[in-house]
């Protein structure tokens, strides 16, 4: 402590601070302000003199002012205290205390983390990642996932999966050295790790067959006495075997003859399965011909005979080409049989593994008199248009053991569609009530028809227009043949006698009978196509000359309309190919679906996916322009060369396709527009 004009400076106690805060006056200063008070008056600025009383109490109040702390307490200005200011180790040694602090908070929160909640023996993950939808025979690989989130070690774990029915293991990462493939001993899973198995094989199924795998782990923690388990899913669908497969045979058979089923095989662009094995379900009455391929037959599948009803056949190729299976219906047990053909991939020496089972219905005939109908030129089931020929044949065949006598062969049409007015058949046969009667005296060759003798009967008929649909009516047209015998000759004994037995002419006798074939109606599928200069309400939608002039440009509005009314269509497209001249002026618009222009094919088309009955009408138009040149003077011009469309039925699954005229530019369609379409 020192002394300095009666000031006593205290240097530990002192605070700068409040000292600058508060300076000392001068004695001057004082003096001169206890002797006087300037007051300013507001409204004149005078000086005024202050009573002696009054000013000693103002003067007193300032200085109480001056010389209080922050508290309200008197300053001793006698003592002044002066702080040290604090240095750099004092900064340093604090920043260090501060980082220990923080320190110790993120070792605690550490420790509380993974010692308190990382120990959880459920801290496991566990997982199944893979293909959701597959292609038969297509490899891929299944991910199992294990992750110990905890920060103790797991010992003693299983994983065991249980594959679809469908599922071919192949590999898997690691190496599965069970017999079975579907459990993996694990000893010890470390702490904080992500661990995988990858399984590799193939699905090999039937379309659109949902195949689930499961798999589960059992695992201890070493710092537990007992068993966990974990369990995870995934489903797969196998959308596509990558193979089109169709059966070609005539539905019915006749006891005594042969019969063949055509099984017709492509592979698609995504195809996997390139040989299988076809095998068909032995029956007590039905004989499997053995039929080797030839070797120049390019139509037939490359196959070899494993036995009796096997065959196996090797590379399959996107061209199709068909499978010929022969067999021999022995004896007649029921009207209706059903074999089964069974499609198998192999999968190693010795196994398959189904992918395919094909219904083969029959109706099994015993008859003398084998008829087979034909309707277009298929035995089969398809859809016809409104308004198209129906083309039949029937052929007959005696394949008994002796003459058939007075036969009459009979084509049966169900239906109110056909136009019997239409109909032309060189034999004139009797029609009545829908079918077609043939006797000895249309065909000479019905009166005796010998053993193994056969023949044909030709005709045809149109269907109506589609005229009104209504949805009460059957649209379709069901047609197969009969026969009645009057009476047969066998020869009896040495002497040549001839016993003559009638026999069986009932209608209703299902052996008498041909095969059946029911041809469904398509949609009235109707395109309406026009070209106009005016459209109906006398507007113009086509600019320059008409007729046109040479060197000058016209533009037309094209219109499509599409009428339909019976089934849904699928995949509609309207397309027209532009002759050289005409371009695609654009200004498109449709009501569904859209026009687009390929400018490399030079083809407008109109794309509508679905077409259902609700929608019964559907519009497009464009805009074309054409430019005459010198060669086209005094000529009419094809604007258009007609355009088609093309649908596919839902009900009937054929296609409808159909196609306009060509138009010119005397728009037949414009009765509005002048001219004869010459051009000038």
């Amino acid at each position: 402590m020192t002394k300095k004009n009666d000031v006593k400076i205290n240097l530990k106690k002192s605070s700068v601070a409040e000292f600058s805060k508060r300076p000392l006056p001068t004695d001057e200063e004082l003096e001169d302000f206890e002797n006087k008070v300037i007051e300013e008056d507001g409204n004149e600025g005078e000086i005024i003199d202050v009573p002696d009383d009054e000013r000693e109490e103002e003067i007193e109040e300032s200085l109480n002012e001056i010389y209080q702390d922050d508290k309200g307490k008197m300053v001793d200005v006698k003592h002044l205290d002066v702080r040290k200011k604090r240095g750099v180790f004092f900064w340093l040694f604090s920043f260090i205390i501060f980082i220990a602090l923080i320190g110790a908070g993120i070792y605690c929160s550490y420790n509380y983390f993974y010692i308190n909640v990382s120990t959880d023996a459920t801290a496991l993950e566990f997982s199944v990642e893979g293909k959701t939808e597959v292609v038969a025979g297509e490899e891929f690989f299944y991910t199992i996932t294990y992750k110990n989130l905890s920060n103790i070690v797991i010992t003693n774990a299983q994983i065991e999966l249980t594959y679809p029915d469908s599922f071919i293991f192949l590999d898997s990462f690691p190496a599965n050295k069970q017999e079975n493939k579907r459990r993996w001993d694990i000893m010890s899973i470390p702490a904080q790790s992500v661990n995988t198995i990858r399984v590799k094989g193939a699905m090999i199924g039937n379309e659109d067959e949902v195949e689930m795998l499961l798999a589960a782990i059992r695992y201890t923690p070493a710092n537990f006495s007992s068993e966990f388990k974990k369990e995870a899913s995934l489903t797969t669908t196998i959308n596509d075997i990558g193979l089109e497969l169709d059966l070609d045979y005539l539905p019915t058979a006749l006891v005594g003859n042969e019969h063949e089923i055509d099984l017709v095989v492509s592979a698609k662009e995504s195809s996997y399965i390139n040989s299988f094995r076809a095998s068909l379900e032995p029956q007590e009455n039905i004989k499997i011909l053995d039929n080797s391929k030839e070797e120049d037959d390019d139509k037939t599948l490359d196959y070899t005979i494993s036995r009796s009803g096997v065959w196996l056949v090797e590379n399959v190729l996107t061209n199709t080409k068909i499978l010929p299976i022969k067999i021999k219906i022995l004896d007649k047990v029921s009207e209706k049989q059903e074999l089964v053909l069974k499609l198998e991939k192999p999968i190693k020496d010795g196994e398959y593994q189904l992918f395919k089972s094909l219904l083969i219905p029959l109706e099994i005939l015993k008859s003398d008199l084998n008829l087979t109908l034909i309707i277009n030129g298929s035995r089969e089931d398809q859809g016809v248009n409104f308004g198209e020929t129906l083309n039949y044949s029937i052929v007959y065949n005696n394949k008994g053991e002796t003459e058939l006598n007075d036969v009459t062969i009979m084509a049966v049409m169900e239906s109110d569609l056909l136009d019997f007015g239409s109909l032309k058949d060189l034999n004139e046969g009797e029609e009545r009530c829908n079918t077609l009667f043939w006797t000895k005296t249309e065909i000479s060759e019905l009166k005796v028809l010998k053993k193994h003798e056969e023949g044909t009967i030709d005709f045809s008929i149109k269907l109506f227009e589609s005229g009104v649909v209504s949805s009460d009516n059957e649209y379709s047209v069901k047609s197969y043949a009969r026969y009645s015998v009057g009476e047969s000759s066998e020869e009896g004994d040495e002497e040549g006698g001839i016993a003559t037995s009638e026999r069986n002419t009932d209608n209703n006798n299902e052996d008498n009978r041909s095969n059946i074939i029911v041809n469904a109606i398509n949609s009235d599928l109707k395109l309406i196509e026009t070209i106009r200069y005016f459209n109906e309400d006398n507007i113009p939608v086509g600019t320059g000359p008409h007729p046109p002039r040479v060197d000058e440009v016209t533009t037309y509005k094209v219109y499509w309309e599409i009428n339909n009314n019976l089934h849904e269509l699928n995949n509609a497209i309207v397309s027209v190919s532009l002759p050289e001249y005409v371009s695609f002026a654009e200004k498109e618009r449709s009501t569904v679906g859209d026009v687009s222009y390929n400018d490399n094919l030079r083809v407008i088309a109109w794309d509508i996916v679905r077409m259902p009955i609700s929608v019964f009408s559907a519009n497009a138009e464009f805009s074309i322009e054409v430019r005459p040149s010198a060669e086209d003077k005094n000529k009419i011009m094809v604007l258009l060369p007609g355009s088609s469309v093309s649908a596919t039925d839902s009900i009937t699954e054929s296609e409808i396709t159909k196609k306009t005229k060509a138009k010119t530019t005397k728009l037949e369609d414009d009765e509005i527009a002048e001219g004869d379409g010459i051009v000038e």
